[in-house]
């Protein structure tokens, strides 16, 4: 039988294709066995194709495996037919067993989607207190003086000699003896000058050698800066500490300019401590900063976590990630889609062993799922796994077919 160039080279191109891929295509390759002539058309009779899947072919007359149409005998000076889908492919039952090929419907579904982030612990800033001095004087002792110290309501803070004060109380002192509204005008004073009320009650009762006081702190927190050390003169209003209250605390991440749209506030946001592997944290977002960094064209949002036992310290480090809202739509599994820049294409099942290539348009992206707006229909099966395989193969074929 005589084979010319064009036919030998797209003979021998599949017959390679479908030895490296184990039989892949249902393709048979001919030898000189093949009939050589037909007593109708007196011509070669180089194989039998089916009519209807011009991929399915025999070196013997018989039919489709596909359709189970007749095959018809292609004859030595045809034009070579063409699939009428050239992105089709067909694998024997024993090539979807070793690929493992495997199937999912196209379907409706929740597209759950999550925003990874990440960010730092920081004190709620209207938590955030200045101990300052309320009046003039000399830090006689000290009895909180270290950052990172916890304080409560009405703990002893400083020891303070201050004449203004000695004044004050020898002032309250003689009114209270006498009582009247002169009285309530000391007792006011002293107040003013730092004092707390069960230290005024004690006023009156002071012996005249006891020249200092202790001033007390006026609220609870931990002391994140000291400015004072003993033996420090103070002017009425010079900063003494600085405290913060992390009963309460904000977890800070940046977001940038195109993920601001899925962004909400009262969205949940779950996160990963590093100092506490293996726990989570889940809190909402309180707040979106509506002003971008004009470089970095991003954004601070702002999520509130209760912290009553103290485990979340300052600039403590977390990643996590966004709840964001899941959409039903119609989706696929991500494993099934080809993207080639903006262009997406996935394979169809049409029957058991036999593949069609589809161009589709996607819409959103889930955490395992694609949405599909264009190119499917709802109960289709797409290829999820062995999809490479048949990519593979689709495009060997399409040059064997193409010389």
């Amino acid at each position: 039988m005589n084979w010319n160039t064009s036919q030998t080279a797209t003979s021998t191109g599949a017959i390679l294709v479908a030895l490296l891929l184990g039989g892949l295509v249902g393709y048979n390759a001919r030898t000189s066995t093949e009939p050589t002539g037909s007593a109708r058309t007196g011509r070669d009779v180089l194989y039998y194709q089916s009519p209807m899947h011009p991929w399915v072919t025999s070196d013997h007359p018989g039919n489709c495996t596909v359709c189970g149409m007749k095959l018809v005998a292609v004859h030595a000076g045809d034009a070579p037919r063409k699939s009428r889908n050239d992105g089709m492919v067909m694998l024997s039952r024993e090539s979807v067993q070793a690929v493992g090929v495997e199937t999912a419907v196209v379907r409706r579904q929740s597209l759950d989607r999550s925003l990874k982030i990440s960010g730092t612990f920081a004190e709620e800033e209207s938590r955030h207190g200045v101990i300052s001095a309320p009046v003039e004087g000399k830090i006689e002792g000290l009895a909180m003086s270290c950052e990172g110290q916890v304080i409560r309501r009405h703990q002893p803070l400083v020891t303070l000699f201050s004449k203004t004060l000695l004044t004050a109380a020898d002032t309250y002192k003689k009114a209270a003896a006498v009582g009247g509204s002169d009285e309530e005008v000391a007792r006011r004073r002293l107040i003013q000058l730092g004092l707390a009320e069960e230290q005024i009650r004690t006023v009156p009762e002071r012996q005249a050698d006891d020249r200092y006081f202790g001033l007390l702190a006026p609220l609870t927190g931990t002391i994140t800066k000291s400015y004072v050390a003993e033996g420090q003169y103070v002017k009425e209003g010079d900063r003494l500490f600085e405290i913060a209250d992390f009963t309460r605390m904000w977890f800070l991440f940046t977001v940038y300019e195109p993920d601001l749209p899925l962004i909400q506030v009262g969205q949940f946001v779950t996160l990963n401590v590093a100092s506490a592997p293996g726990q989570t944290v889940r809190a909402r977002i309180a707040f979106i900063n509506p002003n971008l960094d004009e470089a970095t064209r991003s954004t601070t949002v702002r999520v509130v976590v209760e912290n009553p036992g103290g485990h979340l310290r300052n600039k403590l480090s977390a990643t996590g990630f966004v709840e964001l809202a899941a959409p039903e739509v119609v989706g696929i599994p991500r494993s099934a889609v080809f993207r080639t820049g903006p262009n997406a294409r996935v394979y169809v099942e049409q029957a058991s062993g036999v593949y069609e290539v589809r161009e589709i348009k996607l819409g959103m992206g889930g955490d395992k799922a694609w949405e599909v707006t264009a190119g499917l229909m709802e109960g289709e099966k797409v290829v999820v796994n062995g999809n490479l395989m048949i990519d593979s193969q689709a495009q060997l074929q399409q040059v064997a077919n193409n010389p």
